[in-house]
């Protein structure tokens, strides 16, 4: 994909049951910074989820409405946009079957209709998360508009019992040199039993 960088991992964090939630940085597409999107969210070189017809811009029209800013992007089939007209301060955020329409005047002033967040379900799998088996989760995703931008924020995904679940190599880089050596040692003591 054009334009997208290396999946960056802000955190791992482990909640109950199995619940493990891996924060992103860097992962966006935007009218005005690029396409940033990355597809790869466990960090093992395989795409996570379904990324398609990608595009920012910043239009500069002839007629009396000026410039048209945007950013839109299917995630896994669902679709994302974000548009903001900056002459008439008006735009408009999607996220799947839902939008909202706003004023950028209403935004200053603390009626901020110009953000959607929600879920977009995922499906990967990764030889290190569950035993390479198929695991399901979910991608939050933020759409901002007055400045458009579609931002992969974090995914969730479920551990199953009895598979040992050593997390991706970006999530063990988070954790810094002791979650690598932790896994050194959890390795070696893998293969002397």
């Amino acid at each position: 994909m054009a334009g997208a960088t290396a999946a960056s991992v802000a955190g791992v964090t482990s909640a109950q049951a199995g619940t493990i939630t891996i924060n992103l940085l860097n992962n966006y597409i935007s009218a005005l910074g690029g396409n940033h999107l990355n597809a790869d969210l466990t960090g093992d070189g395989q795409p996570d989820l379904a990324i398609t017809n990608a595009f920012n811009s910043r239009y500069y029209r002839t007629d009396v409405s000026g410039a048209l800013y945007v950013a839109r992007v299917n995630l896994n089939g669902v679709r994302a946009r974000a548009r903001f007209h900056p002459y008439d301060q008006t735009g408009d955020v999607t996220l799947g079957s839902k939008t909202n329409y706003f004023f950028a005047p209403s935004v200053y002033a603390g009626y901020d209709t110009s953000q959607l967040v929600g879920s977009i379900p995922i499906v990967f799998k990764d030889l290190h998360i569950n035993g390479g088996r198929q695991t399901e989760g979910s991608l939050e995703v933020t759409v901002s508009g007055v400045y458009p931008k579609i931002q992969l924020d974090s995914f969730t995904y479920n551990t199953r019992e009895n598979v040992p679940d050593q997390g991706s190599s970006l999530g063990l880089l988070a954790l810094g040199a002791g979650g690598v050596l932790a896994l050194r040692r959890w390795r070696a003591a893998q293969k002397g039993s």
